[in-house]
């Protein structure tokens, strides 16, 4: 089984068992796993940006590999490190890079 086969399962395990009543409720809303379900559990493109908010929001600056560069080169004041940083490029996705690494799926 390959990585995204098991990124695909352990979302529907989640979303299924997670949608089960239990003493205390619900735990998930009925609509996300029917949504979910739609999808077959599959993350695309966009779900992946979307749910990378986190990431990006640390990183600060998230563009093409120009935009980056010429946003850290008027901001770099404002960050604390020693050494210059280089946009890194995000796994997955064509031509969009980062100012730190962010992981590769989710």
């Amino acid at each position: 089984m390959g990585e995204e086969e098991r990124i695909r399962s352990y979302r529907e395990c989640v979303y299924e068992k997670g949608g089960i009543v239990s003493e205390k409720g619900k735990v998930i809303d009925e609509g996300i796993p029917e949504k979910e379900r739609d999808k077959d559990y599959r993350l695309s493109a966009t779900d992946r940006l979307r749910y990378r908010t986190r990431y990006f929001s640390d990183s600060g600056i998230i563009g093409t590999k120009g935009f980056v560069n010429q946003y850290y080169r008027e901001f770099k004041s404002y960050f604390n490190s020693k050494r210059e940083k280089r946009p890194r490029k995000i796994a997955g996705f064509n031509d969009i890079y980062s100012m730190k690494y962010l992981i590769k799926d989710i």
